[in-house]
């Protein structure tokens, strides 16, 4: 007997590219949700290309189990049938600006007379009204705008760093199903649908929140400090034996510092004055980093981490992507799953490309005991018009020949 899916019987209509939106239906989709992703070969998302030193392989990380069509919304003979696919689906998600939905001949409140009880959650930049309003904006600029990247880099750089080219994407992507959950909860219990907006400003902004308290309190801004800490030493990353092998290390309390001490032979440096108490460590921070530094050259990464960890001291593996597809923790929770993807090629639409082959591709990190997330197929870009349009939509096979001919699914 197939196991229960938490979302089942709930349709999600997904309309925009890049990440936060893609994550929010891919994740819907892994708890039961039957998930329509709508794009047009016209214009096609860019994460269909993505990575540049191997196109569509990442295709899966966003894209996987959703019912993919087509359909060219700008096209004003489009709109009978976006209506249609409005009527049949519970959940509308998009990140597109409201003056490019006005463009394209439909507004939320358009959307909710065509059916009433249909959830929409729009996904915006940097919030809908307000200064920024109408700005478009992408996961690399957020960051800087939420104050990540000037805590981000190397101590006494500068220069900003950037923490990930979408750091702020994936908080949203995140909080997105989670309202969406709470939405589909309460039309249940009330009979009432609901309007949401998340910001991925906003979703970035509330990582900051002990360096806007630190400005409130005491009138000034956390400097870059690297991988060091105000309150504890050590607190950094060491070099291991390997090229490029890193592992971290953290000790905040008297019994770590104690474990780490123990654990690389008790030397006779850890007796200096330098590194008696807490304070005294974060002050020498620099002279105690080479000198941890001088044990963990001798050892691997993966060593420095079981000893530490042994001992009772945090210590992590700084992982690279092989590290990541060789991890036995990952491993054993059968983390990455085999899937296929689809070769890209620009000048052909999207239907039209070939089977890339196999790839892994991470599976949701959510675990439900009686109710499993499930890890399925990628589908080609227009695969299901035929499901959607002819079984969902009921529009005839007539009906799909002319919109076809007119370039309307296209």
């Amino acid at each position: 007997m197939m196991p229960q899916r938490i979302l089942r019987g709930v349709r999600v209509l997904e309309l925009g590219p890049l990440v936060a939106l893609p994550l929010t239906g891919r994740y819907l989709a892994a708890m039961g949700a039957e998930v329509i992703k709508l794009e047009t070969n016209r214009v096609l998302d860019d994460m269909n290309y993505i990575p540049g030193w191997q196109p569509g392989v990442g295709q899966p990380e966003y894209q996987a189990l959703k019912r993919r069509i087509t359909l060219d919304v700008r096209n004003p003979k489009a709109k009978p049938v976006l209506e249609k696919l409005f009527k049949i689906s519970d959940v509308f998600i998009t990140n597109f600006r409201r003056r490019v939905l006005r463009d394209w001949g439909f507004d939320f409140p358009q959307i909710r007379e065509m059916n009433p009880n249909i959830i929409v959650l729009w996904q915006t930049g940097a919030g809908s009204q307000g200064p920024y309003g109408e700005y478009k904006t992408f996961g690399n600029l957020i960051q800087h705008l939420c104050g990540i990247s000037p805590m981000t880099g190397p101590d006494g750089d500068d220069t900003p760093g950037t923490a990930n080219n979408s750091y702020s994407d994936y908080h949203a992507g995140v909080f997105q199903p989670t309202a969406i959950i709470a939405a589909l909860l309460r039309r249940r219990r009330t009979g009432k649908t609901a309007f949401m907006e998340c910001s991925i400003f906003k979703s970035g902004a509330i990582t900051v929140g002990p360096a806007v308290l630190d400005f409130q309190a005491n009138g000034r801004f956390p400097p870059r400090m690297a991988n060091r800490h105000r309150f504890a030493a050590p607190h950094n990353t060491y070099p291991c034996q390997g090229e490029d092998s890193w592992c971290t290390i953290s000790a905040f309390t008297p019994e770590e510092w104690s474990g780490l001490i123990q654990a690389m032979g008790s030397p006779a440096w850890s007796q200096d004055s330098r590194f008696t108490t807490a304070a005294d460590r974060v002050r020498n921070a620099e002279a105690l980093d080479q000198l941890i530094s001088q044990w963990t050259r001798g050892l691997t990464a993966v060593e420095v981490m079981q000893r530490l960890q042994q001992a009772g001291v945090p210590a992590g593996v700084v992982s690279k992507g092989q590290d990541l597809a060789e991890s036995p923790q990952l491993q054993d929770r059968e983390f990455y799953r085999d899937t296929h993807f689809y070769i890209p090629e620009r000048d052909k639409p999207g239907s039209e490309w070939e089977n890339g082959g196999q790839v892994k591709a991470w599976s949701v990190p959510i675990h439900f005991s009686e109710t499993p997330c499930q890890f399925g197929p990628m589908h080609r870009v227009g695969e299901d018009n035929d499901y959607v349009y002819r079984e969902l939509c009921k529009i005839s096979p007539q009906e799909m020949e002319e919109l076809n001919r007119e370039g309307i699914l296209s």
